[in-house]
């Protein structure tokens, strides 16, 4: 038996999760920036539900819309692989950026995941084909092949990194969506990863204006999501968002949340 001493995991703590995860945050956006400028043409966002990723990405991609920057479009929701084949070419032109959130499913199906890898081809033309009869396609009159010059953002709660170390089946195909895009790991995978980025958000001026909240309010919110954490049904931002609501709904909040948000 070796006698060589394995060096013990020490796990961060929550002042260096904090730093981490505004870092990355920091790095989305200005990916996201890069993304409205034309430089990066597709990206890969990946963490937890419920961290905010879908409102910072919706909230930059508006604003660049506004400023006539690019046309912007959000789907949310399943998809089929047809489905994923008409929006591509409906936002086939080089200013068009598509945001594709909470669609997990096209990443388990291969014909989804074989029109992705097209249109995410790191070459100077990205040629996307539709290779069976289609009436559906033909009714719209959308052709195949089509040149896709758009960009496409996707949001995903899959951690593909870990999925792409499974080695199985599907791994190849998560290699080759990771090669040809920017890859977003926000590193937020866990309960405590979770509660300190609500604590972040909670905290901005941004937050407390939109729900018109005091700083002592948003405090002791987080003072009594931490107190209970073992007990949510849940715990994301749409979790301290119900408990702001119930905040402004009765001056005894506490008592009200721990009817209505906790296990019984």
């Amino acid at each position: 038996m070796s006698k060589d001493k394995v060096e013990a995991h020490v796990p961060e703590t929550m002042a260096e999760i904090d730093v981490r995860i505004k870092k990355t945050f920091t790095a989305l956006t200005k990916v996201t920036h890069g993304v409205i400028a034309g430089h990066l043409r597709s990206v890969i966002v990946s963490g937890a539900a419920g961290c905010g990723k879908t409102y910072l990405l919706e909230k930059e991609l508006g604003e660049g819309q506004t400023g006539n920057k690019i046309k912007f479009n959000s789907i949310k929701g399943t998809m089929s692989p047809i489905g994923l084949y008409q929006s591509l070419y409906d936002s086939q032109a080089k200013s068009n950026v598509i945001l594709i959130d909470d669609c997990d499913e096209i990443f388990e199906d291969l014909e989804s995941l074989n029109i992705l890898k097209a249109s995410l081809d790191t070459g100077d033309t990205r040629m996307v084909h539709w290779n069976k009869e289609s009436n559906i396609l033909a009714q719209a009159g959308i052709q195949s092949p089509f040149e896709f010059e758009g960009s496409v953002m996707f949001v995903t709660n899959i951690n593909f990194v870990a999925e792409i170390a499974k080695g199985n089946k599907m791994s190849p195909h998560y290699t080759a969506l990771v090669d040809r895009a920017i890859y977003v790991d926000l590193g937020i995978h866990n309960k405590r990863e979770v509660l300190v980025r609500i604590a972040q958000v909670v905290t901005t001026q941004e937050f407390l204006q939109e729900n018109n909240l005091t700083l002592v309010e948003a405090k002791a919110m987080l003072a009594w999501l931490n107190t209970h954490q073992k007990s949510l049904r849940t715990i994301s931002i749409r979790t301290i968002l119900q408990l702001a609501s119930l905040v402004k709904t009765d001056g005894h909040w506490q008592e009200l949340a721990e009817v209505v948000m906790l296990k019984r």
